[in-house]
């Protein structure tokens, strides 16, 4: 949560945080990767664009009727962490549609 936390006190909102974007480096240090879809936003800036990993997106993503960034970030680490302890995603769909 840390990284997390850091990219939103600087205004970018990471939009496909999923386990394949989580690596650990040589000392065991957790590192984010993967920022194609990030995005620098300002303040209660509304969003539109649909982008993430189905399995991971949040539900304000799906509606199509704008979102704000850092909440989507959120929902997508809580997946993450249902993945760490289940062994798999919650909610499984190969597009946005079949998240409806």
């Amino acid at each position: 949560m840390q990284g997390i936390s850091y990219l939103h006190a600087n205004g970018i909102v990471h939009r496909d945080i999923k386990l394949d974007n989580i690596l650990l480096d040589g000392k065991g240090n957790v590192k984010i990767g993967d920022f194609g879809v990030s995005k620098k936003i300002t303040q209660n800036e509304l969003l539109f664009e649909q982008c993430g990993t189905p399995a991971y997106i949040a539900p304000e993503i799906v509606r199509e009727l704008g979102y704000k960034g850092y909440p989507v970030d959120i929902w997508s680490a809580g997946i993450c962490l249902y993945a760490i302890l289940y062994g798999n995603v919650p909610f499984k769909a190969s597009n946005g549609n079949d998240l409806n």
